[in-house]
């Protein structure tokens, strides 16, 4: 008895010794862990990404982004984004955000800017109009690096969206640009415009770097039917898209067996007037379906369709485009801008139209004619055509544009760039003016007639 005993005592000594050493052990392991990602994180340079635009909070362009950039650096051995959300205007939503984001830090009011910076290496600036904001991130810290992202010219949304009310505040992107020390443009059309509008004078030094855009379906086999004819349109309904092109074009060309879906049709605010006419005068043929960020409702879209219509007169980029070149579906692309830029090399493959921006009529009857070219074009070599497009993205995947950040990023560390002071800022503010295509009419419903009219 003796003896057992004094087995299960060696036993359970042994037990214990196995469990505080193992313990021990792994703890060392943690704090050995912690202090290697410590020192790890020291020694990187943080960049500030400024936004107020952030899923699930928002969704957009901007949005997409964001969420492609964190991604894109989220294993990089010199660099730590540290997102920084403007919530001014989102105080009621930003529950939804926090702990979706690493590193994220929330500016409540003015009062946060300055310990929200205070160990940023590079801010990296995505908000378009943020005067305030950035003039006083130069005031608190007028050696730190600003690159500002323009997304889009808010002055050419302004002359191509009918001088809407949302965008008469262009004046104040200009301030942004002043205070920036680069700005990085998304094309090289959106650079033209740019320098065309004076902008270059301010001082901030330019660059063009492409938004990113990672494949989805390298391996996945989408279902898609080759044989359908029918006409999409999915995207922001704002006057510079022409979204009712599609519509119009296939009235155009008398075929009543073609179905038109048009898809982010915005009715938050209540009734939309001009679609809702659209809608009651093509109501056998276009079916319109409202925003929305559900995938279902999305990937019924593209179901239903058998070319997917790039329109507009006026797009920086254009993820539409990508995504229906990754979705390796047929499509009709305007011949200027971001979409000419995304599928050149390739547009023998895809349906070029010519944009007349002063002329709705010119711009249907030219889109006509792309349309009509793929209705003749057969379901094999539709095939053909979208697979051998889809390869102009090879020059968008986020190890590409990573590149070009970096490179940007060391041009701000090793003193290449120069970093104003505000000292040394332009106060020549002459621009450019530049018209707006015409297109009002006092009565929606007139506007919409006089149109199909003058399309016979």
């Amino acid at each position: 008895m003796e003896i057992i005993f004094n087995i299960l005592n060696f036993v359970l000594l042994f037990l214990t010794y196995y469990i505080v050493t193992k313990l021990f052990t792994e703890d060392v392991k943690i704090i050995n862990n912690k202090i290697e990602n410590a020192n790890e994180n020291k020694n990187k340079k943080r960049i500030g990404l400024l936004t107020n635009e952030i899923p699930p909070i928002i969704y957009g362009g901007v949005a997409t982004w964001i969420v492609n950039f964190i991604k894109m650096f989220e294993d990089n051995q010199n660099y730590e984004i540290v997102p920084i959300f403007l919530a001014y205007n989102d105080l009621h939503r930003i529950d939804s955000i926090k702990g979706k984001y690493k590193n994220l830090r929330i500016i409540y009011n003015k009062n946060d800017i300055k310990d929200a910076f205070n160990d940023i290496d590079i801010c990296l600036n995505n908000i378009w109009i943020a005067l305030d904001t950035i003039v006083e991130i130069k005031k608190l810290y007028p050696k730190l690096p600003v690159i500002s992202v323009c997304h889009s010219l808010i002055k050419m949304e302004h002359l191509t969206n009918l001088g809407s009310v949302y965008t008469n505040n262009f004046f104040d992107q200009e301030i942004t640009f002043m205070n920036s020390d680069v700005v990085v443009l998304i094309s090289n059309a959106e650079e033209k415009y740019f320098k065309k509008f004076g902008y270059d004078k301010y001082g901030a030094k330019t660059f063009v770097i492409y938004n990113s855009y990672k494949s989805k379906f390298n391996d996945k086999v989408l279902e898609f039917d080759y044989n359908n004819d029918d006409v999409g349109y999915i995207g922001r309904h704002v006057p510079r898209k022409r979204p009712e092109l599609a519509i119009l074009s296939v009235y155009k060309t008398g075929r009543k067996d073609i179905n038109v879906y048009n898809m982010g049709v915005d009715f938050k605010n209540g009734s939309n007037l001009y679609w809702q006419k659209l809608s009651e005068i093509f109501e056998e043929q276009l079916t319109i379906i409202p925003f929305t960020s559900d995938k279902s409702k999305i990937e019924n879209f593209w179901k239903n369709i058998g070319v997917n219509c790039i329109t507009g007169i006026y797009e920086p980029f254009g993820y539409t485009i990508c995504e229906a070149l990754d979705r390796r579906i047929p499509l009709i692309v305007q011949n200027i801008d971001g979409p000419s830029e995304i599928i050149k090399g390739f547009e023998d493959y895809v349906y070029m139209y010519n944009v007349d921006s002063g002329n709705l009529i010119n711009d249907v009857n030219n889109f006509t004619e792309a349309l009509e070219k793929f209705w003749k074009t057969s379901p094999e070599q539709r095939k053909i055509n979208s697979q051998k497009a889809r390869q102009a993205l090879k020059r968008f995947q986020p190890s590409v544009i990573k590149d070009e950040w970096l490179s940007l990023f060391e041009k701000c560390n090793n003193g290449t760039i120069n970093i104003r002071n505000g000292k040394d800022k332009v106060n020549d503010n002459e621009i450019i003016k530049t018209r707006s295509y015409k297109g009002y009419f006092s009565s929606i419903e007139n506007m919409i007639k006089n149109t199909i009219n003058k399309l016979f």
